[in-house]
Parts: structure tokens; sequence; C-alpha cells
């Protein structure tokens, strides 16, 4: 049955309603094996004791299969596309002790941007593309995707604007960006290939430029970071950039949507919350809880044979971490299926744990912030313009978002 399973986390129908899936997955016990595409036999972690425990156990459970011992190679193979190869030289999948001297060296260069100093300047941003979309409005008289207009839109200008990259170049981003929202199958990875070469020679040039030029901007500070005398290589500035650009934008895109969702969904909830703004940030945790926009976690290996939740494991077995599932599990949450913004405790998992953990989850629960203060406000009489059954849900792999979102307003 955990075979049907590992098929049901891509259908359309577990994104409109994925907790029955989930709870018969957390019935079949804390860790079950299944079959995914591409990766084979993979071990399904998903009880929040068995994942939290997973995520930060850093000698037990690796990223990198080069980790596990000599005679193992690395994320990517050799002869795949050098754009790919770059890319596995970035924090997301590497170990201890290399993750740590990136993991430093990136938080250095953010802990000299203050999110309070950069605030006035995200609410302008979201300002701006609010009324983009009113003037679109007023001037075709039809509804606007609020996914295209804004969700999409506001995380890239954010993000181009932390690492100080042209403004002029933000709607390649957008395009590159959709490149990574990989369709299922061999045929939408094939098709990322390409962009990944144009994004990282793009990064190049612009990180030359910074080191000729030094301007303000995160990608300026890391080209300049330095820690115990160790600075980045230039496919460590790359493989970092495209990090903190994509996926960071991605995360922050499937939180604003699909918490404007939920709110359009629960009008209980939602006249709450626009009634009191101190339940923003509970709301906000809420909405990563229910929606977990992030599904499940990069795969990652068994450093050692062990046995693990009951489950015995050999060395380098495939290991992935099921958020979502975690996120509902009925030992931690209470009534884990209703949606409660006023949800307290909440000790949601919806950024990972351990080293992982999300570097810009602060930033992305600002922008979240900022939206839903904003496009509320902003935008009166705000309704869905579709019942929330038609809606219908991104096909990329491991996340859960709207692929539109058509809204109208006075």
């Amino acid at each position: 049955m955990s075979n049907e399973i590992a098929r049901q986390l891509y259908s359309q129908e577990f994104k409109r309603n994925p907790y029955p899936i989930l709870h018969e997955l957390l019935e079949q016990g804390p860790i079950v094996r299944s079959k995914f595409p591409f990766l084979g036999n993979v071990w399904m972690v998903s009880s929040h004791a068995a994942v939290n425990e997973m995520l930060k156990d850093r000698k037990r459970f690796v990223r990198d299969p080069a980790s596990l011992g000599k005679g193992q190679r690395g994320y990517f193979p050799f002869w795949m596309p050098r754009s790919l190869r770059v890319m596995a030289s970035g924090m997301i999948l590497r170990d201890e002790p290399d993750h740590r001297r990136l993991r430093i060296l990136v938080e250095q260069a953010f802990a000299r941007r203050s999110l309070e100093q950069m605030q006035p300047r995200i609410e302008e941003m979201a300002d701006e593309l609010i009324q983009e979309m009113r003037e679109k409005h007023r001037r075709t008289g039809q509804s606007v995707d609020l996914m295209a207009e804004y969700a999409q839109r506001f995380p890239i200008a954010v993000i181009a604007e932390l690492l100080g990259l042209p403004e002029a170049d933000r709607s390649r981003f957008g395009n590159w960006a959709e490149k990574f929202a990989i369709e299922p199958g061999l045929i939408g990875f094939l098709k990322l290939v390409p962009s990944l070469g144009k994004i990282e020679k793009y990064l190049r040039g612009q990180i030359q430029l910074c080191r000729d030029a030094p301007r303000p901007g995160l990608l300026t500070e890391l080209v300049q970071a330095e820690s115990d005398g160790q600075r980045l290589t230039e496919d460590e500035l790359v493989a970092m950039a495209v990090l903190l650009l994509f996926a960071g934008f991605l995360t922050t895109t499937h939180l604003i949507g699909n918490g404007m969702l939920e709110l359009f969904r629960h009008r209980d909830q939602q006249e709450r919350l626009l009634g009191d703004d101190s339940l923003m940030e509970s709301a906000i945790n809420e909405i990563l809880r229910y929606t977990s926009p992030v599904q499940f976690t990069k795969p990652m290996r068994a450093a050692e044979a062990m046995n693990y939740y009951g489950a015995e494991l050999e060395k380098g077995d495939v290991l992935m971490a099921v958020l979502a599932a975690a996120n509902v599990d009925p030992t931690v949450f209470v009534n884990p299926d209703r949606f409660d913004i006023t949800r307290k405790p909440n000790p949601h998992i919806a950024f990972g744990a351990g080293i992982h953990v999300c570097l810009g989850m602060k930033l992305a629960k600002l922008e979240a912030r900022v939206s839903f203060q904003k496009l509320w406000s902003e935008l009166k009489n705000l309704e869905l313009a579709i019942t929330p059954e038609d809606v219908q849900w991104s096909k990329q792999k491991g996340v859960r978002r709207p692929q539109a979102l058509p809204i109208q307003f006075g």
C-alpha cells in the first residue's frame, strides 16, 4: 500500500485534499518503504518524532552519497551536465564539516542585512505590485491571477533586491524559476538543464562585476565573506546564489498562495485575523503547518546499518522526510486537520530541522506578513473568482501550491 501512497503524493486529488492519504501513511508506521520515480526504493519517514530526529542527526543520516565513504560517487555523477554538478557544491546538498563552513560564511553575510531595515522597501515593492493588479483589473474588468501577478513576482523582487541584482533582470529570474518547477518525469528534468546553464553563466558574470566594482547587496557580501581564512569558491558562490534566488522564491510563493487560499476557504479564520493583527504570527505558522508548502525533503542516506523506529536500514538506504505528514501527526497536534490560526503550541517543521533548516525562514515569514496585511487592506471586497474546488494545483514534485488563483476586488 505504501507504493500506492507514493504515487498518490503527486496526484491532483492529493494536492486538493492531502489529509486522508497523509493519515493513511502515518497509520502504516513512522517509517515505511516505497518506490519513487528515479530514486527507486525509498524509506518514507512520516511521524513528527522520526522526521525531527532524522533531520537533526547529522552522524547517522547524510545528504551527499559521497559522505558514505570511499568508492561512493557524489550527488551527481561525473557524466551529468556541469551545471548540475555545480549545484551539488551548494550547502543544501553538503554534510558536515563542509556544510558548517558554507553556512557560517552565508550567515555572516546575512547578519549584516537587517530585516527591519529592509521592511520599508519590501512594503514598497508589495504596494507596487498591488497597484499593477488594481490597474490591470480596472483596465480589463476581469479577474486577476494572484499567483502570476503577485505571489510569484513579489518574492523574486525581494530576493533580487537582497542580492543586489539589477531590477531589469527580474523578468528573466521569473522565467528561469518556472523551470525549477520541474514537471514529473524525465522530460521535465531535461527541460531544466538548459536553463541551469543560462543561470550559471549569468551569475558568474554578476559575481565578476561584484569583484570588480563592489555594490550594495548580499552577492557582494558573499564574494567578500571570509571565516578563518576561508572564502567561498566561485562554484560555491554560484550554487549559493541559485539556492537563495530560486529555493527562497518557490517556498515563499507557495506560502503566500496557500495562505490566501486557506483564508478564502475559512471565512471565520479570515475575519478573526483581519480583526486582530496580533494573530498574524500564529496564523502564518498555522498556514505553514496546515499546507506544508514543501511536502518532503531532499533524499537522505543512512550512514550506517541500524534499526530506526522498527525499520531495519542498511548503510546507503535512501530516506525521505515527509514534512506534510509530520505536520498533521495526531500524537503532536490536536485536531490536526482543522485550520486554526490561534493554534498554540505549534511545533511544525515546515522549514525542516537540524543543520538544513531553511536559511531564509525569517525573510519568508516577513514577506508573508507584508503580503497578507497589504492584500486584504488594499484590495477592497477581495474575493476568490472561482470556487475552491475548481482550483488547479501545481504538478511540481514535492511541493503544494495553487497553479493559479483568480481574484476579483472592488
